[in-house]
């Protein structure tokens, strides 16, 4: 619908966290994830997929908990690979947040605490917890802020206010990405090979 759009597409940021699924897959798996019962799960999760995923993606069949591979697959096929591909034809300005958050107890985090986990932006962007954080959490936070307050009044989050690094748009020729962390980086086909094969198998 992107690439063949007849409507004037509008500026755009969208972006993914590092670990995106690691609170649905610990939410709905609270103990380690043998290999046997990962080949028991995969097909409920993935579906026909599966089988593709076991030849792209093999594990040894002795590992005590798969929940860390599953993460890396629901991350991917979920959020991050999506994300590129809506990217690429709309040539947004794409970001991956990989900087922790640290909750300090103001939350029940879980297995999320001190991760970059499902929406541990937000705190960052609407410095949701600025008395707590420290002054690398600051610096993530004010860099952000300054970024999409940028593009709220410009259509351009490198411009008015000066920012660290100018943020490129990703294109379908160039996979560049903002991506969170301190400090700040500009990061060059991020997952490509994973998304290259998620756009093969589709969504």
């Amino acid at each position: 619908m992107y690439s063949s759009a007849s409507f004037p597409l509008k500026p755009l940021i969208t972006g993914t966290m590092a670990e995106e699924g690691l609170a649905y897959v610990h939410g709905v798996l609270n103990t380690p994830l043998s290999y046997p019962a990962y080949l028991l799960v995969g097909p409920i999760l993935f579906g026909t997929k599966f089988p593709a995923i076991l030849l792209r993606f093999p594990q040894s069949p002795f590992t005590a908990d798969m929940r860390p591979f599953l993460v890396k697959l629901v991350t991917q096929w979920v959020f991050a690979c999506p994300t590129r591909f809506l990217a690429r034809n709309t040539a947004a300005y794409s970001y991956v947040f990989g900087y922790p958050l640290r909750t300090m107890g103001l939350t029940d985090a879980g297995d999320c605490e001190a991760h970059a986990c499902h929406g541990y932006e937000l705190p960052f962007l609407f410095q949701a917890f600025w008395s707590y954080f420290d002054n690398n959490d600051q610096y993530i936070s004010k860099t952000m802020a300054t970024y999409w307050t940028n593009f709220a009044k410009s259509g351009n989050p490198n411009n008015p206010v000066k920012v660290p690094l100018t943020w490129p748009k990703l294109t379908s020729k160039s996979d560049k990405y903002l991506y969170f962390q301190n400090p700040v980086q500009i990061i060059t086909n991020y997952l490509k090979d994973e998304c290259d094969f998620w756009d093969s198998i589709g969504y």
